[in-house]
């Protein structure tokens, strides 16, 4: 009696473990099956607006907005569509958007046309129109301001899955800064003091190191200094707007003057050009006026600042001969 109730409890626990393991063989079938289904050919990015599904390799690829064009091209991808604004007469652009199509312009996005450009994915700053955009191909929402140049060309390389390329384009950048502060160092001095100024049909604007027209080259990569009220007035905002009046108080200890024309401003330019504040200035008797154009100095990606690196160096070496 008692070896037959032995025998049977062996029998139940072989029959436990025959069970067991099919259940275990089946839960490795479905975890390997379920692997397998995933698609590699997407992955997940965090950005503004949650989880998007993004293409691994994007290679249709919208720029909704004009800002970040000069970022996609930098990572080594060139994007199917554009948005125009400004972006298209920008002399460093211009052969690496050959064919690219335009999309309207930045307050004027055409939904229709990017629909017909088949992206995998947009990418956008531009709140009022994402979620249209959404609509159409996964979108990225990244919002401009928050990142300088370098942390923003490294976030968007990362959304096209480019990192390598856009670490080797900044150090290409550097090697090359680098160089021309050497060259720079033999004419002029550490406290060397630049300004820039803007005109338009009404107003004066300044500016400082972090809203285009060349504040990043002076002022973060070359080094030079700002004068001390220009600095002061622009450092909140990164610009600031002046009267004609008060032009000795913030360009009179600028060894050098950058000075851009929009369209509408022609006539004021002359109007301030003819005044004995502007030519009793310093820099502007002798000769240390920089006229820049702004479709080069607006924009402050990596391909723009080098452009405008070049520029503004082969400037100060033709000043000082």
């Amino acid at each position: 009696m008692y070896k037959r109730n032995n025998n049977s409890l062996v029998i139940l626990c072989l029959l436990l473990v025959v069970l067991l393991s099919a259940c275990n063989s089946n839960e490795a079938d479905s975890a390997i099956n379920e692997e397998d289904s995933k698609d590699e050919s997407v992955r997940y990015y965090e950005s503004e607006k949650g989880n998007v599904e993004i293409p691994l390799e994007p290679s249709r690829v919208v720029v909704a907005v004009r800002d970040y064009v000069g970022d996609v091209l930098a990572a080594g991808v060139k994007p199917v569509g554009v948005s125009e604004t400004m972006v298209l007469d920008a002399p460093y652009y211009q052969d690496q958007l050959d064919g690219v199509e335009s999309v309207g312009e930045d307050t004027a996005i055409s939904l229709e046309k990017i629909t017909s450009l088949n992206p995998d994915l947009i990418i956008t700053y531009a709140e009022d129109s994402y979620e249209q955009l959404s609509k159409i191909a996964p979108t990225v929402l990244l919002p401009y301001g928050t990142l300088d140049y370098e942390e923003r060309l490294l976030e968007i390389s990362n959304i096209l899955n480019k990192e390598q390329e856009a670490e080797q384009r900044l150090e290409q950048f550097q090697e090359k800064v680098k160089e021309k502060k050497e060259q720079l160092s033999k004419i002029l001095d550490q406290d060397t003091k630049v300004a820039i100024i803007e005109v338009t049909d009404k107003d004066l604007y300044l500016f400082g190191k972090t809203y285009g027209r060349g504040g990043e080259i002076l002022y973060n990569q070359l080094e030079l200094k700002q004068p001390q009220n220009v600095e002061e007035v622009t450092e909140a905002e990164g610009w600031a707007s002046i009267s004609q009046e008060t032009i000795p108080e913030y360009l009179g200890e600028a060894d050098y003057i950058l000075m851009g024309v929009r369209e509408q401003g022609l006539d004021r330019k002359a109007e301030v050009q003819s005044s004995k504040l502007w030519t009793e200035l310093p820099a502007v008797k002798e000769g240390k006026v920089y006229e820049y154009d702004l479709d080069s100095f607006y924009f402050q990606d990596v391909i723009a600042l080098e452009y405008q690196l070049d520029l503004l160096v082969d400037f100060f070496q033709s000043s000082e001969k």
